[in-house]
């Protein structure tokens, strides 16, 4: 009796049943819970109808154990059970705790969970739920249906999607998963691809949080979501291409490139070796680019590109610059060898004919290589002494390899200086023309009625400075327009004054540079030549235009125009340097010219004979067809004067006459007397 009462203080319910579940005893807190009823009683009659059947499962299957535990619905309340078989007895001794407060928070979780999983999916997300201790990873329906799959298709453990991993991007993902692990991170984050039911990769961005640790601080739960994100990194990698790599050919661009020199200099910094940078650019692209069209030249310029990658070994980068300018990067032990073994194999492989709309064209390529460390430790160094030695090659001739030296950095400096003080040379009166004559081939002995005016610049601490280094600096600065046109107004006022000096019919030719049209192109102010002319009384048949082939190969209307304006003003026009290589000479249907000059480069191998003989007659043959007259430049020997005047050449010009001289000693020389003051008396 006394352990009874015992057994009626204690909180838990207290109970007695035999092998077939029925209560043959309670406590008083069983008593009451269950309105004291009559004994025996079964207990699963006690039970929610919704919990008997497994009750009696549980029941029947404890009865192999001995022990037995269950949680069900007392009435109304929730219970979890525990009973074990009393030791030789078939009865069992039972006890029920109230677990209605616990289950009412598991309730009020499982519809947390059920609501933020909702909230998550409606967001266009799959969401995983990984129980991490366990080994069990629940996946909602849209998460399986993003890669194609339906529920009950994959195992619910982590490992069934990363195996499905991209193998690039799962040392990543476990960095991320284990700094989130770690708390290092206060979520986790990591974007990766997955191969989908039907073999094609998605790509993913997953977030998640351990929402539950252990007392050790181990991950137990984590919840997180995959969104696709495979149409964002298709955009990302377009326009990660159009940025780095050049649309026509394919190669890396300019902004691609420098990345790769930035990450070969630092690699280089740390291991060793050489690396060279390479400038290559097209000779004579232009000319092709405007007598075939742009189409042509683009074909031309993909070509170009497949055969320099021909020429890089493994782990060299082509790119393209812009234009007709290429780029080669070479990183070795002995970059600089093999930049010379590169070179002259992509030279020989860019002068081999190219098939480009329908015809064999040819061109050629310059160039210029620097090195690091021996030329520069950065790529704005490395830039810009490649481009010191590309400088060099074009004016070596063009078609050929020139390697940065230092003398090419003094050169360069020299040129800046002389382009500073070119722009003072005009005020400060330091240029002066002198004038080389032509002679009449027909009557050598007889005074010249032509001259070509040359300028010279006598620079005050230089010296004699060659028009061959200032001329291309005044045209690349602009400075070219104003100092044209003060030749001009000299060679007028020159050919003005020997006219009135008794040189009836004395011409006199002014070079005039590309640039000079493209200035009068331009919306400055340019001189009018013609209405100069006019002021001054002089014919235009007094003065001679000397231009290139390659002003004309540029079918620019505007050019035409002024041609055809100084032409209307009696100007001659003169094509000089004529033959030099240019594959068309359709220009000639569409312009008036008076003269062509036949290049020195053509009279020097007359003495020879065979291809410059016969040359030089087709081009006096096809001038004199056209109604032109040729001059000869060049002519320094008297073998070759009397060849061209064999063939019916009309003039000569070169030192076998005379060299250019100032006006007064052209004047003694040719016309028997200085007349010192006679362009001063012109111009009064």
């Amino acid at each position: 009796m006394h352990f009874a009462s015992l057994l009626d203080a204690l909180p838990q319910q207290v109970w007695k049943a035999d092998a077939q579940g029925r209560l043959l005893w309670m406590n008083a807190r069983l008593a009451e819970a269950l309105n004291r009823p009559a004994l025996p009683l079964p207990l699963a009659g006690c039970l929610h109808e919704d919990d008997r059947a497994a009750f009696t499962a549980a029941w029947a299957a404890a009865q192999q154990t001995g022990r037995f535990e269950m949680e069900y619905r007392l009435g109304h309340t929730w219970v979890r059970a525990q009973a074990q078989r009393l030791p030789d007895s078939p009865l069992w001794l039972g006890t029920h705790i109230d677990v209605a407060a616990q289950r009412a928070a598991e309730l009020r979780l499982n519809e947390a969970d059920a609501v933020w999983k909702l909230a998550l999916e409606s967001s266009g997300d799959g969401v995983w739920d990984w129980h991490v201790q366990a080994g069990v990873e629940y996946f909602s329906d849209r998460y399986l249906r993003l890669y194609g799959f339906e529920p009950g298709d994959v195992e619910a453990t982590p490992e069934a999607f990363d195996a499905r991993t991209h193998p690039d991007d799962l040392a990543q993902m476990a960095r991320d998963r284990e700094d989130h692990f770690a708390g290092r991170t206060p979520v986790y984050r990591n974007e990766h691809r997955v191969q989908a039911k039907d073999g094609t990769w998605k790509w993913v961005l997953s977030r998640g949080m351990v929402i539950t640790r252990d007392t050790d601080g181990r991950p137990l739960r984590m919840v997180g979501t995959h969104t696709d994100i495979t149409d964002r990194k298709r955009q990302e990698a377009l326009v990660w291409q159009q940025a780095r790599v050049d649309t026509l050919t394919g190669l890396p661009n300019r902004r691609s490139l420098r990345e790769r020199i930035e990450r070969a200099l630092a690699q280089r910094s740390l291991r060793g070796g050489e690396l060279a940078v390479m400038f290559v650019d097209l000779d004579h692209f232009k000319e092709v680019n405007d007598s075939l069209g742009h189409d042509a030249g683009d074909a031309l310029l993909i070509q170009v590109a497949q055969r320099l990658q021909g020429c890089v070994p493994g782990g060299g980068v082509v790119a393209r610059m812009g234009g007709d300018e290429f780029t080669v990067l070479l990183t070795a032990a002995d970059a600089g060898i093999e930049a010379q073994r590169v070179g002259h194999e992509l030279l020989q492989t860019l002068s081999e004919a190219f098939e480009v709309a329908g015809e064999r064209v040819y061109v050629s390529a310059s160039v210029g290589v620097s090195l690091s460390p021996r030329d520069g430790l950065e790529i704005e160094a490395l830039f810009k002494h490649a481009d010191l030695a590309l400088y060099e090659a074009k004016g070596a001739g063009r078609n050929r390899m020139s390697l940065f030296t230092p003398a090419l950095h003094e050169a360069a400096q020299r040129r800046a200086r002389l382009a500073t003080e070119l722009r003072e040379a005009l005020r400060l009166a330091q240029f002066s023309l002198v004038y080389q004559p032509m002679l009449s081939l027909r009557d050598p002995a007889a005074p010249p009625r032509k001259a070509e005016a040359l300028l010279r610049w006598r620079h005050p601490q230089l010296g004699d400075v060659s028009p061959v280094q200032f001329i291309p600096i005044a045209e690349a600065t602009g400075l070219i327009v104003d100092i044209g046109d003060w030749v001009f107004r000299e060679a007028a006022a020159r050919a003005q004054a020997w006219r009135a000096a008794g040189q009836t019919g004395f011409q006199i030719s002014i070079n005039k540079s590309p640039v000079q049209f493209l200035g009068e192109r331009s919306h400055r102010v340019q001189p009018d030549w013609a209405r100069h002319l006019r002021d001054m009384g002089l014919n235009g048949d007094a003065l001679a235009v000397e231009i290139t082939e390659g002003l004309l190969l540029e079918r620019d209307e505007a050019v035409a125009s002024r041609l055809r304006a100084l032409r209307a003003a009696g100007l001659s026009i003169s094509l000089d340097d004529f033959g030099t290589g240019y594959s068309s000479l359709s220009y000639l249907q569409h312009h008036e010219i008076d003269t062509v000059k036949i290049d020195r480069s053509f009279v020097a191998g007359l003495a020879d004979g065979g291809k410059a003989l016969a040359l030089c007659r087709a081009i006096v043959t096809m001038a004199h067809e056209l109604g032109m007259e040729v001059v000869a430049e060049g002519v320094e020997t008297e073998a070759q004067m009397l060849a061209l005047r064999a063939m019916g050449c009309d003039w000569g010009q070169g030192w076998w006459f005379g060299k250019g001289v100032s006006a007064a000693e052209f004047e003694e020389r040719w016309f028997g007397a200085p007349a010192a003051d006679s362009v001063a008396a012109a111009t009064r």
